[in-house]
């Protein structure tokens, strides 16, 4: 008998006890019911870890694993403390201050299962600290403006990416996406992970379509809350323009600096998983990125 693909929802959590309850009660009423979640706590100085063992208590007919840090470790050993226990086949990294949509994960298996691709990547909307919708029309999420509208219940419009160039960015923010498991499965073996301990999508996102490919949905299917102490909190945002704090345009400069070095590292590194010739393709890609 053939079943539907198990999803893992792996939340990274840190110190955001005010928002966790609503990122996970957003998955639990998911329309789509063959998942597990998986909360991996950084470490949080707040009651984050007693909201979710609070949680678990409350929900024990769902499928539900807390991994505590006893230190901080940043948000990508969180990712990939979650990925190393994760059992579905497919996975999404969601920040703990995010909502799903209920059809979050129906929209993202229906796409995936008519393609083959590394990842897909919703678009979203813009919330503030207290739920209020601020806009549909978010300036971090690509290509807004072929949006669909996010009450049909149809399965929405995609596009497969083709021919981006490595290093750039092309997707919404990181609890927009839902990968293959075995796409980015290798990186359990990636040995710095706390060279990306903010805004790790910009490697995974970027290493996963190097390898595999990704798609646009253009359904908001994540309300991304925009508040004073998350990763994109130093972004201001006026009308259509998103202006950066020093200290967010410093970290962007220093991951576009970082990121090919560290892909053409880590696929040499991985060079018997991939195969020789197929590694030599992945990092003269990474390569030709610096010219164009």
């Amino acid at each position: 008998m053939l079943k539907l693909p198990l999803v893992s929802f792996i939340v990274t959590s840190f110190n955001y006890a005010k928002f966790l309850p609503k990122t996970l009660e957003s998955i639990k009423a998911q329309t789509y019911q063959n998942y597990e979640i998986i909360i991996v706590d950084d470490c949080s100085e707040d009651n984050s870890t007693d909201i979710a063992e609070q949680f678990i208590s409350d929900n024990q007919d769902l499928k539900i694993t807390l991994i505590k840090h006893k230190k901080n470790l940043g948000q990508m050993a969180a990712m990939l403390d979650g990925l190393r226990i994760a059992k579905g086949q497919f996975v999404s990294f969601i920040d703990s201050d995010d909502i799903l949509m209920p059809e979050y994960a129906q929209n993202h298996i229906q796409i995936h299962l008519k393609t083959s691709v590394a990842f897909t990547s919703c678009q979203i909307l813009e919330i503030g600290e207290n739920d209020e919708i601020q806009t549909f029309y978010s300036i971090s999420s690509p290509h807004n403006e072929r949006i669909e509208d996010f009450i049909s219940e149809e399965t929405p419009k995609y596009e497969i990416l083709k021919k981006k160039r490595f290093g750039g960015w092309y997707w919404s923010p990181n609890s927009s996406a839902m990968f293959r498991k075995a796409s980015i499965e290798s990186l359990l073996n990636y040995k710095t992970p706390d060279k990306w301990q903010i805004c790790p999508d910009k490697f995974i996102f970027n290493f996963a379509n190097l390898v595999g490919g990704s798609i646009i949905i253009y359904k908001p299917l994540v309300a991304y809350r925009r508040h004073k102490n998350n990763a994109g909190a130093c972004s201001q945002v006026t009308g259509n323009k998103k202006f950066h704090s020093d200290k967010t345009t410093i970290k962007n400069i220093e991951n576009n600096i970082k990121i090919r070095p560290e892909t053409i590292k880590f696929l040499w590194q991985e060079k018997q998983n991939f195969g020789k010739r197929n590694t030599a393709k992945l990092i003269l890609t990474v390569l030709i990125s610096y010219l164009f």
